[in-house]
């Protein structure tokens, strides 16, 4: 089952721009930047205002970044922490074991150890103790004399488990990013840009990015040492890593620390992991899915205080060993999950689940560490919402996963009476649940998703930055597009669509035909990954039928045996719907039955080209009486040509 797409054209968020104020302003950005007008077309488009703003945007600098101390609480809680410097205090952050917990933690222990902190760390073990605060731990740091907790990426949910720590007297600051829900924790301090009516600006960052903005105040008010290098290249794997858009203050991070680290690491432990994963040139990419990975992994696998020791770590051979360790983690858990997610797939086709709005699929004893990865792999295939369940002991865990515009952590919220916990973002969550409460569960949600209408967030929306001719498929455009670095989501890469490409020959490629590959004329050749079906689904298609295809596509370098070319990497492809008999014969019955044919068809419910429908009414009109005359039996395009020319 394929998915189905909708191309959208970013529209320019400059809406208080006419189009004399939209001119003068592309002209200043061409002129004062050095840039192309396609470049700076795209840039205002994205939603640039100004030549001041693009220059941020083109060149993020340390300076971009927030004040702090624009956190209500950020004060109070730089006084309590400098007290418990003063008397020697214990202080332990508790982290979450993923790669935005466990990189927040590596960030602020740092920090603390090297200017003389009493500190140490806990992270739970996601097999055994599970996500946040938990009673049990809490209390073995009681006993050992901790004064003060600190949480880095969780927390704000642990509402009875913070109380609990207040009644003995151990001081609670919270740091966090994640959705607030219901009352705030009584905690001694919240540093969470979500809490609502906040005063920090930007509301994205990352369980990492905030624990960077505490240190970030420490520094600053405590006059402390501040390795901001070091700092910034954790954050950045960490902010890419947890998904967060890169936009404002995270894009500033990820570019800051991709500059880092291609030019001299100053982590020892991520220069370990670049080695072992064998890169040369980072890009945003390589956060997301070959060095993110690695580190999620471990603690995934129940291995979490390994990334701690790497990230914080100084002897070469150990931090190598140490990077060696997760990189063989890794492989464990792409077993793992490669076997959950066949058996997962095999219960969505032989019970249909893909026909529901919400899939669901539950396993017995599934590793719960890879659950989630199992629900965005089902998600990429199917584009719905998506939740993993694994059912051990009569308690069931689950991840899910979301598509744009269905709020899945509101979703849960419906249901929130049968869960023993839960929490997450709009597009990523999880809870916990007894088996008992399953069945109900499941319906609750899937009522309330037909009551948010959740079927028109079921067509996947590609969004692209212009259409192009073919001949602009240059290295110029190639090397204005290498401006939007870093991207990822929030800022994806440049994207444009192709009306009329000039394809020579096309064909799948690939072990099971599942990719496409395509030559134009220009010699430039293409390459679609995943999109081998749609060749496959049109045996009909030809050399001369290539002319009614369409294609939604990046720029990017191949480099094979020394030699670089300019590739095309597909997102998606289709028949011009023009060329599509259905979607035809409705503009024509639309165009003859009205004198303005253009107010009554919506042409961008159809992703038509008007340039594409370059007719004359009488034309169409003639078209469809032949057509009527002949009936089902229809003419072929030379007859119909012949019968039009001699009515002409």
């Amino acid at each position: 089952m394929s998915v189905t797409t909708k191309w959208i054209l970013r529209k320019n968020k400059s809406s208080h721009l006419n189009a004399s104020e939209y001119e003068s302003l592309k002209s200043q950005i061409m002129q004062d930047l050095n840039l192309g007008k396609r470049t700076s077309e795209i840039l205002i488009n994205r939603g640039m205002t100004s030549v001041a703003e693009t220059h941020r945007y083109l060149n993020p600098t340390l300076n971009d970044l927030h004040d702090p101390f624009l956190f209500d609480d950020m004060d109070k809680v730089v006084k309590r922490i400098a007290k418990a410097k003063e008397s020697n205090e214990k202080i332990c952050l508790y982290g979450d074991y993923d790669a935005d917990g466990t990189t927040g933690v590596s960030i602020l222990f740092s920090f603390l150890k090297s200017n003389g902190f009493n500190v140490s760390y806990f992270i739970p073990n996601r097999l055994i103790t599970g996500y946040g605060l938990h009673i049990k731990p809490l209390q073995g740091l009681i006993n050992a004399g901790v004064g003060l907790l600190i949480t880095v990426d969780n927390g704000i949910s642990a509402n009875e488990q913070i109380d609990f720590c207040n009644q003995h007297n151990l001081d609670v600051i919270v740091t966090d990013h994640h959705e607030c829900h219901g009352i705030l924790p009584a905690a001694f301090g919240i540093i969470n840009p979500k809490v609502p009516g906040s005063s920090y600006p930007f509301k994205e960052l990352c369980g990492a990015g905030v624990a960077f903005k505490l240190v970030q105040a420490l520094s600053d008010r405590l006059e402390l040492v501040f390795d901001v290098q070091n700092a910034v290249e954790c954050v950045a794997l960490a902010t890419v890593a947890d998904l967060v858009p890169l936009q404002n203050e995270n894009r500033s991070l990820v570019a800051m620390g991709l500059d880092y680290l291609n030019a001299k690491p100053q982590n020892p432990g991520l220069r370990a992991l670049i080695e072992v994963s064998e890169l040369t040139h980072l890009k945003a990419w390589h956060f997301g899915f070959v060095l993110g990975p690695k580190i999620n992994a471990a603690g995934r696998l129940g291995e979490a205080n390994h990334i701690i020791d790497l990230l914080t770590g100084t002897d070469p051979i150990k931090l190598m060993e140490l990077a060696q360790f997760l990189s063989e983690e890794n492989r464990k858990r792409q077993d793992l999950e490669s076997t959950i997610l066949e058996d997962a797939l095999t219960q969505v086709v032989t019970r249909e689940l893909n026909k529901d709005d919400i899939i669901i699929v539950v396993g017995e004893n599934w590793h719960s560490g890879v659950i989630g990865i199992v629900a965005s792999r089902i998600q990429e295939k199917y584009y719905n919402p998506v939740i993993v369940i694994s059912v051990e002991d009569g308690v069931g865990k689950a991840s899910c996963r979301s598509v744009e515009g269905f709020n899945i952590f509101a979703a849960l919220q419906s249901c929130s009476d049968y869960f023993s916990s839960y929490g997450g973002h709009d597009q990523a969550a999880g809870f916990s649940i007894k088996a008992e409460n399953l069945g109900p569960m499941i319906e609750r949600i899937k009522e309330y998703g037909e009551s948010v209408g959740i079927k028109k967030h079921l067509i996947k929306k590609i969004p692209y930055d212009a259409s192009i001719e073919a001949g602009e498929i240059t290295w110029e455009l190639f090397n204005d597009c290498l401006h939007f670095e870093p991207c990822g989501l929030g800022n994806p890469g440049v994207q444009f669509v192709i009306n009329r490409p000039e394809i020579v020959s096309m064909g799948t490629m690939g072990k099971d035909s599942n990719h496409l590959r395509l030559s134009l004329k220009n010699d430039i050749r293409g390459v679609g990954f995943g999109l081998g079906n749609f060749y496959q689904d049109q045996p009909e298609l030809t050399v001369k039928d290539y002319q009614g295809v369409q294609i939604l596509c990046r720029l990017d370098a191949n480099e094979y045996r020394g030699r670089k070319t300019l590739q095309l990497l597909i997102k998606d492809i289709r028949r011009n719907p023009i060329w599509d008999s259905k979607t035809a014969m409705f503009l024509v019955k639309s165009i003859v039955r009205s004198e303005n044919p253009e107010l009554e068809v919506d042409f961008t419910v159809y992703d038509i080209n008007l340039g594409d429908l370059c007719l004359q009414r009488q034309t169409i009109k003639r078209v469809y009486l032949l057509l009527k005359k002949k009936g089902k039996k229809g003419y072929s395009k030379h007859e119909t040509n012949d019968k039009i020319r001699k009515n002409d």
